[in-house]
């Protein structure tokens, strides 16, 4: 039994190991706020030319959220006229996703990808992951006339702070949960 335990623990860290080395952002806005989901391909792949203009995708789990090439983009449907990643900045390595009027409904996880030709002469790309970021969204209406500016202050200061992976969280629990057993 302490053999088949110490198995599972080391199997469950191994696993939280690359859970983590897929490097997660959180980030946490206030409804109807922006927000900028960070991102950089520039060290992630050196196939791209100073030429080619970068094809730069973000995605939730069920949708493509926004596509660029040069001047041609796709914003998704519910997305429109609310994002972008600017050609400028993404000539120069920025490929960091701008979200306008952020709707309760945003809330979730996005994955942004560099679309890479295998070859030169292929049709076909290679999608390279870039990164990971989880958005959650305060949906309480931020009141305008109120007497404690404190309070109000804490909550600006607080407006982009990041948290505690789920995954982590989740990682404990299930090692207190077999330790608790043996």
């Amino acid at each position: 039994m302490s053999a088949y335990l110490w198995t599972v623990i080391l199997l469950l860290a191994s696993c939280a190991g690359s859970l983590s080395a897929q490097s997660r952002i959180f980030i946490s806005v206030r409804m109807g706020s922006s927000a900028v989901l960070p991102c950089h391909w520039r060290n992630i792949t050196s196939t791209q030319s100073a030429t080619h203009s970068p094809h730069v995708e973000w995605r939730t789990f069920a949708e493509t959220v926004f596509e660029r090439r040069g001047e041609e983009l796709y914003q998704g449907e519910g997305y429109e006229d609310r994002v972008d990643v600017p050609e400028d900045n993404l000539l120069k390595g920025d490929c960091s996703l701008e979200l306008k009027n952020v709707r309760p409904e945003d809330a979730g996880v996005y994955e942004s990808f560099l679309l890479v030709r295998r070859t030169k002469r292929s049709l076909r790309s290679k999608r390279v992951f870039l990164q990971s970021v989880e958005l959650s969204v305060d949906d309480k209406l931020v009141e305008i006339h109120t007497e404690n500016k404190a309070a109000e202050s804490i909550q600006e200061s607080n407006a982009g702070m990041i948290h505690i992976s789920s995954q982590i969280t989740m990682f404990i629990l299930v090692i207190n949960i077999l330790f608790h057993l043996i």
